[in-house]
């Protein structure tokens, strides 16, 4: 398999995978420098499972056998590859498991930690390459459109109103008046779709973002894993950690990944931002709206 141009997120999230094959990958994903040296028995063993599911998992990605898929792996953690985070449960159980343990950590210091890690994982789990791609269908597109679904929706607004301030065409679905289906029925093959997704992973996201996907825009898909099920319809995946010790996920890594794309975007069209923003200031300026 000619794997060098692919990350193995894209290739797993466009690999049909069992319920055990995702844990592989997940293992494989988050302990990378390992696995890439120990053989297939040791992988095995330690993820209790049969050699033989180890043999057959890098052939169910396209790889020709295990040694193809060890020695590709090598070469992802050569240019400093990915980790990805760990499974999220539904809220009642997080809030009932982790009740104990913050009851008897340091709050502050223990969320502040949490944070770091989240943040950290953007650079982690996403190459230069795939980061600029991203940017230049935002930029390239005729419109971009940003959704997501109920606490995501908060970051839709922020990313929208940010970017609408230096280019062009945003289209925000962050109504009860439309559904995306609505936002999203002139999208056309010129346009970018941006779509935050994250445990539990919304089916009105994921069908928003088959919708995107059959009209062949350029899809950028926000979410922890590369596994969630959203993924496999992204032409950029985009992934960052959401880990906490309660029973929400943590948006703010996710915040900061917006505003760093938005930072991207707006460096990258100089003189059409400068030219908006003092128009908008203009105005805004009048009544203090800022």
């Amino acid at each position: 398999m000619d794997s060098s141009q692919k990350s193995l997120k894209t290739i797993i999230s466009n690999s049909k995978l069992t319920k055990k094959e995702e844990e592989i990958a997940e293992y494989i994903l988050s302990n990378l420098t390992d696995a890439c040296l120990v053989t297939s028995i040791e992988l095995a063993n330690r993820l209790n499972v049969s050699n033989a599911t180890i043999i057959r998992f890098p052939k169910k990605l396209g790889f020709s056998g295990y040694s193809d898929f060890q020695k590709y792996l090598r070469e992802q953690c050569y240019e400093g590859s990915l980790a990805i985070s760990d499974d999220v449960t539904i809220p009642s159980e997080r809030l009932k498991l982790s009740y104990d343990k913050v009851k008897q950590s340091d709050l502050l210091n223990d969320n502040l930690k949490i944070l770091e890690n989240n943040i950290f994982s953007i650079s982690e789990k996403n190459s230069s390459a795939e980061f600029n791609k991203a940017i230049n269908h935002i930029i390239d597109a005729r419109r971009v459109y940003i959704l997501g679904s109920r606490a995501r929706t908060g970051l839709t607004e922020i990313m929208g109103v940010f970017l609408n301030q230096i280019i062009d065409n945003i289209v925000i679905n962050s109504t009860n008046s439309f559904t995306p289906f609505d936002t999203l029925a002139s999208c056309s093959k010129d346009d970018c779709v941006i779509i935050f997704s994250f445990p539990r992973y919304s089916e009105v996201d994921i069908a928003a973002a088959k919708m995107a996907n059959e009209a062949n825009a350029k899809v950028v898909i926000i979410t922890d894993k590369a596994t969630a099920p959203i993924a496999h319809f992204a032409d950029v995946l985009l992934l960052v950690s959401v880990d906490s010790n309660a029973f929400f996920n943590s948006y703010t890594p996710v915040l900061f990944l917006a505003e760093l794309i938005c930072t991207h975007v707006s460096r990258a069209t100089v003189i059409q931002s400068e030219e908006k923003l003092e128009r908008i200031n203009k105005h805004i300026s009048q009544f203090g709206m800022y």
